[in-house]
């Protein structure tokens, strides 16, 4: 650390440690330039010497910090104007701004014991600016009665002596957490209505100003009195700070209702997407609200326009960001974070209640399949035998008996794998491997009755899992020959290349309704006859992501409706 730092590093300390003396050498300097001669010299002096110790004392920054040279130059300018011209009312208005300033530190809630020490200055400042400061600065009274200008200049200095023995720790005066604005303008604001109603107050009272100050004196303690009984009464209803408290977190608005037209939406309205939709078109109906945009893991979407003013929230994954007609305020942002937060929990406890449908659906078909496993074992025993007897010539024709040999030990393993699969659900399997090529030939023979027309582009020979193929193909033959029998045209297509295997399929029937086609692959679908799980495609594309495959749907318009099977 050099001399310079250590040097600036020794006097903030010796200012953090000395504000007291600060404050009281500050006011004792105030005092002097106020009772000294109207413009003269000796109070140029003081209030220079005032303004000094102010700027050591001042709670908005740190007292070791450097002043800019911009800032210095600006400062000293405004001061040497202000001590060259010195009018009397801009004094005046100093002394406000001060009381105001103290204010915002007598009346904050920490430090109880600190809050005496400012409002003994607090107490001496307000005396000096009624007694003193605007009959003789500003009023320019000819004649002040001789027991007040006592009281003013040699009794009131007596009660800053009380600054030296009250309590008083540096730590707690701490710039960055003690001091309010809030409540330093409010204070700034009373100090000013009491000057101004006492002058106006003088022309009821043929001039007398000591009797107007009285008078406003007295109506402003009756008025504050009145105001802090039905503040917080103790009987009876909950007093203003309820109704000012309900109207600061609802912002004008009624909360209430939103809160009830939300809950409504969420009995009846089970699918967390559209509920999502539906809430934030809710809160698009308040005034200061133009547009927004939301983001989830199941998708993301928009309603009304943009904006320059924008805002964003963050819950449970869900991205919120809402554009304002406005920039927000401080209390509109938390009440619109509010909003925000009470719709991401109700999406999050839908999307909640919606996984678990989705399990208690999966079980309900586990436990169905298990009834049917020893069907399947019996079936897949006669298949085995069926196998073991195929004979490799004969009466048969031999391209048909070749077929058999090879598709017959083929189901076999399809039956054994899914009877594993039934046994122990949550237990993956691995998919056999063929060449693509002769997988391509077998499905073309096997459903070569022209119901389906088989298209290849094959570029090469790769390896592909066959049950996921098979199955993939199947399922989409299945669900084709549902809508429309014969009349409905099919064509697979097999693309081979740069070592990849595409399966794609097209059918001319209807299109699925958008509802069904955003959660095709993510979880079952009842049918809508109640016939069958609608679980095909689900299960086709959990066996695709096992075997690092993923499935899409292409098209989805009527009369041309596909669904590809691709490396993930």
């Amino acid at each position: 650390m050099s001399s310079t730092d250590f040097a600036k590093t020794r006097l903030g300390r010796f200012l953090h440690n000395s504000r007291r003396w600060v404050v009281l050498a500050m006011l004792l300097a105030l005092h002097e330039a106020l009772i000294s001669e109207p413009g003269g010299a000796y109070q140029r002096i003081w209030l220079l010497i005032h303004f000094g110790l102010f700027l050591l004392w001042q709670p908005f920054f740190e007292g070791d910090r450097e002043v800019e040279r911009v800032a210095l130059a600006l400062l000293a300018a405004i001061t040497g104007t202000i001590l060259y011209f010195l009018p009397a009312w801009l004094i005046g208005a100093w002394i406000c701004v001060l009381m105001g300033i103290l204010g915002g530190k007598v009346f904050t809630a920490q430090a109880a014991r600190r809050g005496r020490f400012y409002l003994v200055a607090f107490f001496y400042l307000a005396s000096m600016m009624l007694l003193w400061t605007v009959p003789r600065l500003v009023l320019r009274e000819p004649a002040i009665p001789e027991p007040i200008a006592a009281f003013a200049t040699l009794l009131l200095p007596l009660s800053l002596v009380a600054l030296v023995f009250l309590p008083f720790d540096p730590k707690d005066d701490d710039s960055r957490q003690v001091f309010d604005f809030f409540y330093a303008v409010l204070v700034f604001q009373l100090v000013v209505v009491l000057v101004l109603g006492s002058i106006a107050l003088m022309r009821y009272t043929d001039g007398e100003y000591f009797t107007s100050a009285g008078l406003t004196v007295i109506g402003f303690g009756a008025t504050l009195f009145v105001l802090a009984v039905f503040w917080g009464p103790r009987e009876g209803f909950g007093g203003l700070r309820t109704y000012l408290s309900r109207y600061l977190m609802s912002v004008g608005m009624p909360f209430e209702t939103w809160m009830r037209r939300v809950a409504e939406l969420a009995e009846h309205e089970q699918d967390p997407q559209r509920f999502l939709g539906q809430a934030l078109v809710l809160v698009g109906e308040l005034p200061w609200i133009r547009g927004g945009r939301w983001k989830s893991a199941d998708g993301e979407g928009e309603f009304g326009v943009e904006s320059e003013n924008v805002v964003r929230f963050g819950f449970h994954g869900l991205e919120l960001a809402f554009h304002t007609e406005i920039a927000l305020s401080p209390a509109l942002f938390l009440h619109m974070r509010l909003l925000a937060q009470v719709v991401g929990e109700f999406y999050e406890s839908k999307r909640r209640e919606a996984e678990m449908r989705r399990n208690a659906y999966l079980k309900a078909v586990h436990e169905t399949g298990a009834r049917l496993t020893h069907d399947v074992k019996n079936l897949l025993q006669s298949l085995f035998a069926l196998t073991s007897a195929a004979p490799g010539e004969g009466a048969l024709d031999p391209a048909y008996a070749n077929l058999l040999q090879r598709q017959l030990p083929q189901l076999t393993r399809r039956l054994q794998a899914t009877l594993d699969q039934l046994r122990s659900p949550q237990v993956e399997t691995r998919d056999s491997l063929r060449p693509a090529r002769s997988w391509w030939a077998d499905a073309g023979r096997r459903h070569g009755s022209g119901e389906v027309t088989f298209e290849g582009r094959l570029d090469g020979e790769v390896t592909v899992p066959a049950n996921l193929f098979d199955a993939f193909l199947e399922n989409c033959i299945d669900n084709a020959r549902g809508k429309g029998g014969a009349e409905v045209r099919m064509k697979a297509m097999l693309t081979l290349a740069e070592g990849r295997a595409e399966l794609a399929f097209e059918n001319s029937g209807d299109a699925i309704p958008a509802g069904i086609a955003k959660t095709l692959f993510r979880e079952p679908i009842l049918a809508p006859d109640g016939e069958g799980f609608g679980i095909g495609l689900y299960q086709v594309a959990r066996l695709a992501a096992q075997s690092g495959y993923a499935i899409e749907l292409m098209h989805n318009e009527p009369g041309r409706v596909g669904f590809r099977l691709f490396p993930a």
